[in-house]
């Protein structure tokens, strides 16, 4: 059995190669250099009787690190303190023990990992893998096989391969520019007063459990069940139009919470729609916590969602399930 690990910035993941483990912990890069250390040693624990433990990360792009190089090779020396003989999944899908000769090879890879997995379980199968998690959204093309996305992050922003929007981490005000309230029209603030999870609990898509972040203003609460409660995540809605819940009342809240989900919809059905123009695709596979929006987009642009080959359990974590079985592979 082999072991596969996926280091975001707030987020590490991971799972087993037969899938009888999925686990993700909250592990915000940013806030603590120690944090993954710890995070990982729990995972040793975890993953005892393991032939191999393969890697994907996007956590370079925090910035606690200077450089994302920087940020590379620092999660790398992480894990190997941990896992002396990890191996780290590269851009062009292959696995390495050392990373030193080229960092950046091995930056942001997680979504590949569960592209060639995909491409592997579909062989005969033309379509588009959307996984929707916390923080963003990868829409990747595979025609006959063949993984038709770039490889950078850089580039999949310009051919709509990648959406820098997720149902958890993302600043409403990166998602709306203004918000229309009883007709009118309201430039929002671009503080971080909330973020998409405080929408999805309001509109009942998400619950307080999956709320697996922390919400802009925890320290203002005594407990995360307050904190994370419908009522204080309409009050964190208010503010992003300078408001309290008690100027724009539960209905407001609720209708920005609204044309949150109706943003975050038109961006991906737009990066639908164009993948389905650019290679005749007319299928989609979906992973990640935000399957239930991407089941809408699909409906939206008239695609037919395939059936998932794993559970709900494995979705949530797939690119740390997809690099286990990638690994397992490797030494059939």
């Amino acid at each position: 059995m082999f072991a596969g690990i996926d280091i975001g910035g707030a987020n590490t993941k991971i799972a087993n190669s037969d899938g009888s483990i999925a686990d993700s912990f909250y592990a915000p890069l940013w806030r603590d250099s120690t944090v993954l250390y710890r995070v990982l040693h729990q995972i040793r624990d975890r993953f005892s009787n393991v032939e191999g433990v393969g890697v994907v990360m996007t956590g370079e792009l925090c910035d606690c690190y200077k450089t994302r190089r920087e940020g590379v090779i620092s999660i790398s020396n992480a894990v190997s303190a941990v896992f002396e003989d990890a191996e780290f999944f590269d851009r062009n899908g292959r696995f390495h023990r050392a990373i030193k000769a080229d960092p950046l090879a091995f930056a942001s890879t997680n979504w590949l990992a569960s592209a060639k997995l995909i491409a592997s379980l579909y062989r005969d199968t033309d379509l588009v893998f959307v996984d929707i998690g916390s923080t963003t959204t990868d829409v990747i093309p595979i025609v006959r096989g063949e993984i038709k996305a770039k490889r950078t992050d850089l580039e999949r922003l310009h051919a709509h391969e990648l959406l820098y929007s997720g149902i958890l981490r993302t600043n409403v005000a990166a998602i709306l520019n203004r918000v229309v309230l009883n007709g009118k029209a309201y430039a929002t603030s671009s503080e971080l007063f909330a973020i998409a999870a405080d929408a999805y609990l309001v509109l009942g898509d998400i619950s307080r459990t999956d709320y697996r972040c922390e919400c802009p203003n925890r320290y203002a609460f005594d407990d995360d069940e307050e904190a994370k409660s419908v009522e204080s995540a309409m009050q964190r809605l208010a503010r992003v139009v300078c408001s309290d819940l008690e100027d724009i009342g539960d209905a407001g809240a609720i209708d920005i919470a609204a044309q949150v989900k109706n943003a975050q919809m038109e961006r991906l059905v737009n990066a639908l729609s164009i993948m389905k123009e650019r290679y005749g695709i007319e299928r989609v596979v979906s992973a990640g916590t935000g399957e239930f929006l991407i089941k809408e987009a699909v409906e939206a642009v008239e695609m037919e969602l395939l059936a998932p080959l794993w559970n709900s359990r494995l979705a949530a974590v797939l690119p740390a399930y997809a690099v286990a079985k990638l690994l397992s592979e490797c030494y059939c």
